[in-house]
């Protein structure tokens, strides 16, 4: 069984943390640029940066850290941002993690994608600096301290 399958499918999961039990924010992004600007700026919240670099290893950091908030670019190697939404909001011991897609593309479709993958809110690039920190410091506030 590879990485992908396992962490897809994992024969026997650990036992879930219970939703708001930690203050992280796992960031996904496959440009290391934007990785650290994103880290630099959601650092103010007060939490714990978390990063990867694809869907695949976004999956598994989601699994092991259980953030309360992920912020995933759509088009990634391995697994697009959208696929790795669907998958937190199907499982139910990951439904609760707030989830924020970015892209590049405001079309109609590519909206539509993001609002079907169930993720909680969405940014087109570029993004407002100052409007996402609310989006996030809103989805932590209304989950829990």
């Amino acid at each position: 069984m590879d990485l992908k399958d396992r962490i897809l499918h994992p024969e026997q999961p650990g036992e879930a943390k219970t939703p708001g039990s930690s203050d992280k924010i796992l960031v996904v992004d496959d440009a290391d640029m934007v990785l650290k600007l994103e880290e630099i700026l959601l650092k103010r919240t007060g939490c714990a940066i978390i990063k990867a670099r694809n869907g695949i290893e976004a999956l598994k950091r989601v699994q092991e850290e259980h953030p309360r908030v992920v912020l995933l670019d759509i088009v990634m190697p391995e697994m697009n941002g959208d696929v790795v939404c669907k998958f937190i909001k199907s499982n139910p011991v990951l439904k609760d993690i707030s989830v924020i897609i970015v892209t590049s593309r405001g079309d109609d479709e590519t909206r539509d994608r993001c609002l079907r993958s169930g993720c909680d809110f969405y940014f087109t690039k570029p993004i407002d600096h100052q409007k996402l920190l609310e989006v996030v410091q809103g989805f932590l506030n209304i989950k829990g301290h």
